[in-house]
């Protein structure tokens, strides 16, 4: 059986929607661009969960047009991310937690706090 990953329909980006859902450890955000200067587009990161995306460091940024073509694309693109990402060996709460902290700590660096 083929695996999928639900995305909602374009007209649900098209209307300005942001998206964020996960599959196993594997979390992703997708965000409408819809710029007067380029062409609409669906930008989509990624990451290990099981935190949430400010605590977390990101995987990869990709951009896809804002098609039903592009919308595949993205689908095949997180189909392959949560592939990767599930088959690690995950890690402990102590691990994450670490991770998060330390995440939190350079943020707050880079904004002088």
């Amino acid at each position: 059986m083929e695996e999928r990953l639900f995305l909602p329909v374009l007209s649900h980006f098209e209307n300005k929607n942001f998206w964020t859902a996960s599959g196993g450890r594997m979390r992703y955000r997708v965000d409408p661009v819809l710029g007067e200067d380029q062409p609409p587009a669906l930008t989509a990161q990624v990451w290990e969960g099981p935190w949430r995306l400010q605590d977390s460091a990101v995987e990869e940024t990709r951009s896809f047009p804002m098609t039903e073509e592009g919308l595949e694309e993205l689908r095949a693109w997180a189909l392959d991310w949560q592939e990767k990402i599930n088959a690690r060996s995950p890690k402990t709460l102590a691990q994450t937690i670490q991770d998060r902290d330390a995440r939190r700590a350079a943020l707050a660096e880079q904004q002088g706090e």
